[in-house]
């Protein structure tokens, strides 16, 4: 037996470069093992880990049945005898469908599952009757849930998650990676830093620039993303004349998306629900991410934000779609240096204290203490 216990992480793929978090957790257990468990392998040389298995590797003709099975049952097969293999003592399933796809495995081998919840999992996909049918199964049998913050928790309760199961983890990021950085003065830089999806409210971040552009004639604004509404928010661009005063930067890799936090002078997250239900969530880790790095935030009153970044504290908080909320926000913000001072040391004290990833590590280790001290 390994001399730490075995947490099998089950997460698909393994990994997107926007769920860095989930590797941050992954990568900060000190007392736990963890073995990642996946369908697909994305980026394998940027989140490097010591023990992976990926149906990829299994037969053709087991990836075949496995994807029958899945069709069929909607849960994972084939993952009993590695369990069994690696001595796996608990499984952290890495969003609410992939903890339902565990569920069989978890049944077999006899050990806990702990699942976190992050956004479409709790908004999108119990739209679905399948799936709020099979996560009235989830929460029936699996052990632990975790929400990034109360609203979201509160969201797993009302989908019928009983609220002895559910416990807060925030979101952690690395405060010794990403510097405190003290701006300089210069031309100021609006950052956007989200892929290009309908939750994310790039266009009415768009629209607030607009706004406020002939005030601030220096004024910059500089996009990181991809995704399917690049087209729609470039066109959109164009039409508000400000393709000379935006710039779109294609999807980076995560320590140049810090250093793009580093040089700009506010972040704005107009985070929204989208048509489809689809929302945060939780919080955005790109604005932990922008406190942390000494960077006030301009944002909405959306799902786990107002927890993340205090309005009136460390950020500017306005309604869903707010266009003339969000414009008189990052007008504050680029007419007050003092707010900005005031704002940005807030920002840091609070991600130090809730999000440092060292700290939710910990405390991630103490929930698993917790459920397989409750199996035992």
């Amino acid at each position: 037996m390994s001399a730490k216990s075995t947490v099998a992480h089950c997460a698909n793929p393994f990994l997107s470069r926007t769920t860095v978090w989930i590797y941050h957790q992954i990568q900060w257990l000190c007392r736990y093992r963890p073995v990642v468990f996946t369908q697909a392998v994305l980026n394998k040389d940027t989140f490097p880990v010591e023990a992976m298995y990926s149906s990829e590797d299994f037969s053709l003709s087991r990836r075949v049945f496995g994807r029958m099975v899945r069709k069929v049952r909607g849960t994972y097969t084939f993952y009993g005898d590695l369990f069994r293999k690696e001595d796996v003592q608990l499984v952290h399933a890495h969003f609410g469908q992939e903890g339902y796809r565990c569920l069989e495995v978890a049944r077999e081998t006899g050990v806990p599952l702990v699942t976190t919840f992050y956004g479409v999992d709790v908004s999108a996909l119990p739209r679905q009757k399948a799936w709020r049918r099979r996560f009235d199964r989830l929460f029936k049998e699996g052990q632990r849930f975790l929400a990034e913050g109360p609203h979201m928790g509160e969201r797993l309760a009302d989908l019928g998650c009983p609220p002895e199961k559910i416990r807060v983890h925030r979101i952690g990021v690395d405060t010794e990676a990403i510097q405190f950085q003290d701006r300089q003065d210069g031309p100021p830089t609006i950052l956007m830093y989200a892929n290009f999806r309908e939750k994310k409210g790039h266009i009415y971040g768009i629209r607030a620039f607009a706004k406020i552009a002939s005030a601030f004639p220096e004024a910059r604004m500089r996009l990181i993303g991809e995704g399917p509404l690049l087209g729609e928010i470039e066109r959109e661009v164009g039409d508000l004349g400000l393709s000379e005063r935006v710039e779109f930067l294609g999807a980076l890799r995560h320590e140049t998306c810090i250093g793009e936090l580093a040089g700009a002078t506010v972040l704005l997250y107009p985070s929204v629900t989208a048509s489809d239900g689809d929302t945060e969530g939780g919080a955005p880790v790109g604005v932990i991410e922008a406190l942390a790095s000494g960077l006030p935030v301009v944002s909405s009153l959306h799902a786990d934000i107002p927890t993340v970044a205090p309005n009136g504290k460390c950020a500017l908080l306005f309604p869903e779609r707010d266009v003339n909320g969000l414009a008189e926000g990052l007008e504050s913000m680029l007419r007050s240096p003092d707010q900005r001072a005031e704002f940005v040391e807030r920002g840091r004290r609070h991600v130090e204290a809730e999000h440092d990833i060292r700290r939710q590590g910990e405390r991630l280790e103490g929930h698993y203490d917790e459920v397989i001290s409750k199996m035992g």
